[in-house]
C-alpha cells in the first residue's frame, strides 16, 4: 500500500510548481540567475523526469525507488506529509476492502489553475 499511494502522488500530485527568489546571483545548469529573479520550479516535470524515474509517463503501482516531489523537499516539504500519506493510505485500504467496486459515474473535471492539481468533481459510485 504504500508504494501504491506514494506513486500516485508522484504520478498525478497535487501541486504542480511554485517559485522562489534568487537571494544572490548563481546559475543552474549554466543559466545565470542575477539575485531577485524569480526562478520557477516544476515539480511535476521533476516527477515525470526520465533519468529519475523508469518509465515516467506510467502509472507503476509497485515502483520501488521513488523519491518524488510530490509533496516538496527538504526545509520546503509539505508539514502534512505524514497526514497525507496516511489519509491516501487509508482511503486506498478502504477501497481494497470495500465489498463492491469504485466506478466512474459521470466526467472528472479538475479546478483551473497553474500550480495546483485539484478536482472540482470526480463522480464515483461503490454499487455493483
Amino acid at each position: 500500500m504504500p508504494k501504491t499511494a506514494e506513486e500516485l502522488v508522484r504520478f498525478d500530485g497535487l501541486v504542480q510548481g511554485t517559485s522562489r527568489t534568487a537571494i544572490r546571483k548563481t546559475s543552474i545548469a549554466g543559466i545565470p540567475i542575477p539575485a531577485g529573479d524569480a526562478v520557477v520550479l516544476l515539480f511535476a516535470a521533476a516527477n515525470r523526469d526520465p533519468t529519475r524515474f523508469p518509465e515516467p509517463d506510467q502509472l507503476l503501482l509497485g515502483r520501488r525507488d521513488n523519491r518524488h516531489l510530490g509533496y516538496g523537499w527538504g526545509t520546503h516539504s509539505c508539514i502534512g506529509t505524514r497526514a497525507a500519506q496516511t489519509c491516501v493510505r487509508a482511503a486506498l485500504d478502504a477501497l481494497r476492502t470495500h465489498p463492491a467496486p469504485l466506478r466512474f459515474a459521470g466526467p472528472a473535471r479538475r479546478q483551473p489553475s497553474a500550480t495546483m492539481r485539484t478536482f472540482i468533481a470526480l463522480p464515483a459510485t461503490l454499487h455493483p
